[in-house]
């Protein structure tokens, strides 16, 4: 089976980290290796790493500085060897063992498609449910919705790792949001998908709240859609959303 390469950005999420590395190490799938981008945290997070040191599988890059979360991301896209990627954030979770078992599956038997995701779980601090995700599953579906709303939360993806554009497949010129604007971008050159099961979990809580202010979170929102006004349905029906959101 394909190696798969888990990137896993944090910065000073120690109080979650090990939950979200341990759902991983739970995994049915076990071909992988797993790049933990720490982007200069000042809490735990080193100290915590120490007790994955006998599993080589699991790879420690600590940044010398804060790099910001765009360009931390990027980083680990020189050391990865995967056939493909997944994404998995330090306070979000895996809940469903055969997550990447089942994705690694759909996209040996579909070709055209570039990624697919899976259906979500919304969890608290503590861990507890609070709310879903539900997207759509099939492509068309998705291309129909993807202006108005993300169809895909970046800790489910799995993603053709041929695909992306190297060495810096998230455009660092976007401040928020580079995962959205690096599906749509992606979506230009190959099929999408979600399973229908909510294998992820999307952790909720204080400090992951974007400090951007809600104009600035709406400017970005507008260039990234307005990019893509040709590429999918819908843009002035997305366009008039953005306003009334924010």
């Amino acid at each position: 089976m394909p190696l798969v390469t888990i990137m896993m950005t944090t910065y000073n999420r120690a109080e979650y980290i090990t939950s979200a590395i341990d759902s991983v190490l739970n995994q049915t799938y076990q071909n992988w290796e797993l790049l933990i981008l720490d982007d200069a945290s000042t809490d735990d997070t080193k100290t915590l790493m120490v007790r994955y040191e006998d599993d080589p599988r699991i790879i420690y890059l600590p940044a010398a500085t804060n790099l910001g979360i765009t360009k931390n991301r990027n980083r680990g896209f020189a050391s990865a060897r995967g056939k493909y990627i997944a994404v998995l954030d330090s306070d979000d979770l895996w809940i469903d063992r055969t997550k990447i078992e089942h994705q690694v599956l759909f996209l040996e038997k579909h070709p055209r498609h570039i990624l697919v995701g899976t259906n979500v779980k919304v969890i608290d601090e503590s861990g507890k449910t609070i709310s879903t995700f539900s997207y759509a599953t099939h492509d068309q579906a998705i291309r129909q919705r993807l202006l108005l709303r993300n169809q895909f939360t970046h800790s489910s993806l799995l993603v053709r790792a041929d695909a992306l554009y190297k060495p810096l497949p998230y455009d660092e010129s976007v401040p928020i949001w580079e995962d959205y604007d690096l599906i749509l971008r992606l979506g230009q050159n190959g099929k999408l998908a979600n399973l229908s099961e909510k294998m992820t979990a999307y952790r909720k809580h204080s400090t992951n709240i974007s400090k951007t202010t809600k104009q600035n979170r709406a400017l970005v929102h507008r260039t990234i859609i307005t990019k893509y006004r040709d590429v999918y349905p819908f843009y002035y029906l997305a366009l008039l959303k953005s306003y009334l959101r924010f």
